[in-house]
C-alpha cells in the first residue's frame, strides 16, 4: 500500500433496527452534555496543533467538549470473504470487503450514526468502539450479553453516539475470535494535539495473522491441547510470504510490503494500533526518531524515543520527522520474543518500507539500532505523563477482586475473577436487566454496585498468579465505556 495509510472508504447500505427502544434509553438519562463555549477561537494548523476552533489542548475533555451539530453517517457490512493479505488465500471476515475495514473519521464534538448489517451466513456479531466513553449512550457500546444481543444474520443495528474524545482507536467485532479473522477497522477522532505536525498519515495497524482460520486453531486447542503457531505478521493488513517452498495451492503469492512516502523536512503523524491476537510489537523506523504525543485517547506530554512498545489493543500517536538522508528505510513492527504467548512462524519479517523517492522499488538496506525488550512491560510509566492532570485522590469506595486461572485440562485454562468465569446470556443483556429494574444478578457476574453521582471509585484487581518468569506477566484487562485513571 503506497502513500497514505488511510484505505479507501466504501459503504454498503442497510436498514436500521434497534434492540433497545430509544425512548427507554432517554428515560434512563440523568446527565446533560456539558457544552462550554470558550471566548477566543484559534485554528488547527501545522504550527498550531494545540488549537481546535474555540477549544484547546488545555480544555478539560472529561467535562467539556464541542457541539458541532454535524452528523457523520456510516454503513458497515460484516461479511465472509476470501482474503489474500500476504500471498496466501484463505477464508476470512471483513467489514465492507476489506481488512482493515473502512476508516471511520469524525471531529471532536460530531455525532456518529453507524449502520451495521450482518451479511454473514452463520455468525451473529456486534461492533465495539474501543475506548469510546459512550457518555449517555452505553447501550451502543457493542458488547454482547452486556449492552446488546448479537446482530443476527440478515439484520441491521444502528449505533449512535457523540464524539466526546479525540485521538486514535479502532472498531471491531466483540464476538469470539471474529476480529482475529479480520472484523476491525480504524476509528479516528480529529482534535488538538500536544505537538505540531504537517500531515496526518492515519492509522497503522500491527497484527499477527494465521493461514488457517483462528476458529479452527482454537478448536484444535480445545480438543487436543495443541497450540498452533501463527503464520505471519502484517502491517496495515499486508506483508509478503515466500510460497516457493510451499506446495499448498492456497499459497498463490502476490503479497506486498506496506509502503509510504516521506518528503524531506515534513513531520508526519502516525496512529499506531496493535490488533494482534497474542503479540506485542516494538515499532521503529530505521534512521528516525519518534515523538510520542498520545497513548490511547489520552494526550500526553511529548517524549522522544527510538521505538515504542505496544501491546494488544493499545494505541500510540507518534510524530516522525523526515530528517534522514533521502533513501529507503525499513519500518519495523518487531515481534517481541520476551512477550511470546502464541509463537509465530516468521517473527523477524514484520516490516514495511518508508521511501523518500516514490519511484524507488529497491529494498532498503538500512539497519536498526534499536535494542529488543527483555520483558513484557509497556512503555515506561515515567514517560506516559498526561498533558492534563486530575485529582483522583478523593475515593468514595474501593472494591478488590482476585484474578486467577482454572485449568480445564493440562493444556487449557480459563481466567477467573473471584473464582468464577463469566458466561453471559446473550439473549438477556445485563443492560436490559438494569432497564427492567432488576436488582439481583447471577453470582458469577461479579456485579459491583456504584453510586451514579460524580465520584471516584477504586477498583483493584489483584493477580494471585505466580508466573515462572516474573518479567513475563502481562495480564491485560479492559473496562469499556467508562473513564479510568
Amino acid at each position: 500500500m503506497k502513500g497514505r495509510f488511510l484505505p479507501l472508504l466504501a459503504f454498503v447500505a442497510g436498514s436500521s433496527a434497534l434492540y433497545i427502544s430509544h425512548g427507554l434509553v432517554e428515560d434512563m438519562k440523568a446527565l446533560l452534555w456539558p457544552f462550554q463555549q470558550p471566548l477566543q477561537s484559534c485554528q488547527n494548523t501545522p504550527t498550531s496543533r494545540s488549537c481546535w476552533d474555540k477549544y484547546h489542548i488545555d480544555t478539560n475533555y472529561y467535562t467539556t467538549f464541542p457541539d458541532t451539530g454535524n452528523t457523520v453517517e456510516v454503513w458497515l457490512s460484516a461479511q465472509e470473504s476470501i482474503c489474500n493479505q500476504d500471498g496466501y488465500e484463505r477464508s476470512c471476515m471483513t467489514f465492507n470487503g476489506t481488512m482493515p475495514g473502512p476508516p471511520i473519521i469524525a471531529n471532536w464534538g460530531d455525532n456518529l450514526v453507524i449502520h451495521v448489517t450482518n451479511n454473514m451466513q452463520s455468525n451473529g456479531t456486534t461492533v465495539h468502539w474501543h475506548g469510546v466513553r459512550q457518555l449517555d449512550s452505553v447501550q451502543y457500546d457493542g458488547v454482547p450479553g452486556v449492552t446488546q444481543c448479537p446482530i443476527r444474520p440478515g439484520e441491521t443495528l444502528t449505533y449512535r453516539y457523540k464524539v466526546t474524545q479525540y485521538g486514535t482507536s479502532w472498531y471491531h467485532s466483540h464476538i469470539s475470535l471474529q476480529y482475529s479473522e479480520g472484523l476491525f477497522g480504524p476509528l479516528i477522532f480529529n482534535g488538538p494535539a500536544t505537538a505540531d505536525y504537517d500531515e496526518d498519515l492515519g492509522a497503522l495497524f500491527l497484527q499477527d495473522w494465521s493461514h488457517i482460520p483462528t476458529f479452527s486453531a482454537w478448536s484444535n486447542k480445545e480438543k487436543y491441547g495443541i497450540t498452533q503457531s501463527l503464520s505471519n505478521l502484517l502491517i496495515n493488513g499486508t506483508n509478503s510470504f515466500d510460497c516457493s517452498a510451499v506446495s499448498d495451492e492456497s499459497c498463490v503469492g502476490g503479497g506486498t510490503k506496506s509502503q509510504t512516502g516521506f518528503q524531506p523536512g515534513k513531520k508526519y503523524l502516525i496512529r499506531l494500533i496493535n490488533v494482534a491476537t497474542d503479540s506485542q510489537f516494538q515499532f521503529s523506523i530505521d534512521g528516525h526518531k519518534l515523538r510520542v504525543i498520545a497513548n490511547d485517547f489520552v494526550p500526553i506530554k511529548p517524549y522522544d524515543t527510538e521505538s515504542v512498545v505496544i501491546n494488544a489493543a493499545q494505541r500510540y500517536d507518534v510524530i516522525v520527522e523526515a530528517n534522514a538522508p533521502p533513501g529507503d528505510y525499513w519500518l519495523r513492527a518487531s515481534w517481541v520474543n520476551a512477550c511470546a504467548g502464541v509463537a509465530n512462524d516468521h517473527p523477524e519479517d514484520s516490516t514495511g518500507i518508508v521511501r523518500y523517492d516514490a519511484a524507488s522499488i529497491s529494498d532498503p538496506t538500512s539497519v536498526s539500532t534499536v535494542k529488543a525488550p527483555t520483558t513484557c512491560f509497556d512503555e515506561p510509566l515515567e514517560s506516559l505523563v498526561p498533558h492534563m492532570s486530575f485529582d483522583v485522590t478523593n475515593i468514595a469506595g474501593t472494591t478488590v477482586e482476585e484474578l486467577r486461572v482454572r485449568f480445564t485440562h493440562e493444556a487449557l485454562f480459563t481466567w477467573t475473577i473471584n473464582s468464577s468465569s463469566l458466561v453471559l446470556d446473550w439473549s438477556n443483556p445485563t443492560l436490559k436487566r438494569v432497564f427492567n429494574n432488576e436488582s439481583v444478578f447471577p453470582t458469577e457476574y461479579n456485579t459491583i454496585s456504584v453510586d451514579v453521582s460524580n465520584q471516584v471509585c477504586s477498583h483493584i484487581i489483584h493477580s494471585a498468579l505466580q508466573p515462572l518468569n516474573p518479567d513475563n506477566r502481562k495480564r491485560p484487562l479492559q473496562t469499556t465505556s467508562g473513564r479510568s485513571w
